[in-house]
C-alpha cells in the first residue's frame, strides 16, 4: 500500500511526464508552422517570377505591337519603305534634317526608344549587346517579294519570358531553334562584327508564316523577332 508520500511523488511525475508531453507538441506544431510558411513564400516567390514574366512578355508584344503601329502610320503618310531611317537620340545624324522618315524623331514616328528590363535579359554575347534593334537588312522568305523586310528584334532574352511570348503568340512554350546565329538573321549586322544572311524556312522551318515569334540559337541566344513591314 502507498504511503501519502508516494501518491504525491507519483501525481508529480505524472504532471512532469504531461509537461513534457505539451512541450514537445509545442516544438512539433511550431516546426510545422515554420515549413508551412517556408513553403508558401517558395510557392508565393515563384508565383511573382511567373507573373512577372507573363508581365514582361506582354510589354515586349505591346512595344513590338506599337512599332508596327509607327511604321504603319508613316507608310500611309507616304514614307517608302527604303526611305525609313532608325537613326535613334544621341546618334549621329538624329538632329540633321530631314527628320520626316526618322521612326524615333518626334517629327517622323516618334516612336520611343525602348531597353529591355534587366530581369527580362539573359546576356550570353556583347556582339551586339542586349537590346531592342530595328533595322532593314534582309529577307524574310514568308513574305511578298525578295525585298528587304523590316525587322525589330528584342535580342538575348531570357528563357521564361520567351516562353511567355510564345505561350501568347503560338499557344505553346515550345520555342524554335534556328540553324545558326540569331543576329545574323535579326539583327542589322552595321551593328556589330558579322554580316547578315535572309531569314528562311532553312533558318528555322517552325518560323514559317510567323511574323512574331521568339527563337533560340545554337548559342544559346534568345531573341523575340517581329517583321513590322514587309514588301
Amino acid at each position: 500500500m502507498k504511503t501519502k508520500r508516494e501518491h504525491i511523488c507519483a501525481k508529480d511525475g505524472e504532471n512532469g511526464n504531461a509537461l513534457v508531453y505539451v512541450l514537445i507538441a509545442i516544438v512539433l506544431f511550431a516546426a510545422l508552422g515554420m515549413t508551412f510558411m517556408s513553403q508558401s513564400r517558395n510557392d508565393t516567390t515563384e508565383e511573382l517570377d511567373d507573373s512577372r514574366a507573363e508581365l514582361l512578355a506582354t510589354q515586349m508584344i505591346s512595344y513590338a505591337a506599337q512599332g508596327k503601329s509607327t511604321l504603319d502610320q508613316m507608310s500611309f503618310s507616304g514614307t517608302q519603305i527604303g526611305s525609313f531611317n532608325f537613326t535613334k537620340p544621341g546618334e549621329s545624324g538624329y538632329n540633321t534634317a530631314p527628320h520626316i522618315h526618322k521612326v524615333y524623331h518626334p517629327s517622323g514616328g516618334g516612336l520611343l526608344p525602348s531597353n529591355i528590363p534587366t530581369d527580362a535579359i539573359a546576356q550570353v554575347s556583347s556582339n551586339p549587346e542586349p537590346g531592342w534593334y530595328m533595322g532593314r537588312f534582309n529577307n524574310v522568305e514568308w513574305t511578298p517579294t525578295t525585298g528587304t523586310d523590316i525587322i525589330l528584334t528584342a535580342f538575348q532574352i531570357s528563357k521564361t519570358v520567351c516562353e511567355k511570348i510564345n505561350e501568347k503568340v503560338l499557344g505553346t512554350t515550345t520555342i524554335p531553334i534556328l540553324a545558326s546565329s540569331a543576329k545574323s538573321y535579326l539583327v542589322d549586322a552595321t551593328l556589330y562584327a558579322g554580316s547578315n544572311v535572309d531569314f528562311n524556312t532553312s533558318a528555322c522551318a517552325a518560323c514559317e508564316g510567323y511574323m512574331s515569334l521568339c527563337v533560340q540559337d545554337p548559342s544559346g541566344i534568345y531573341a523575340f523577332y517581329n517583321v513590322l513591314l514587309d514588301r
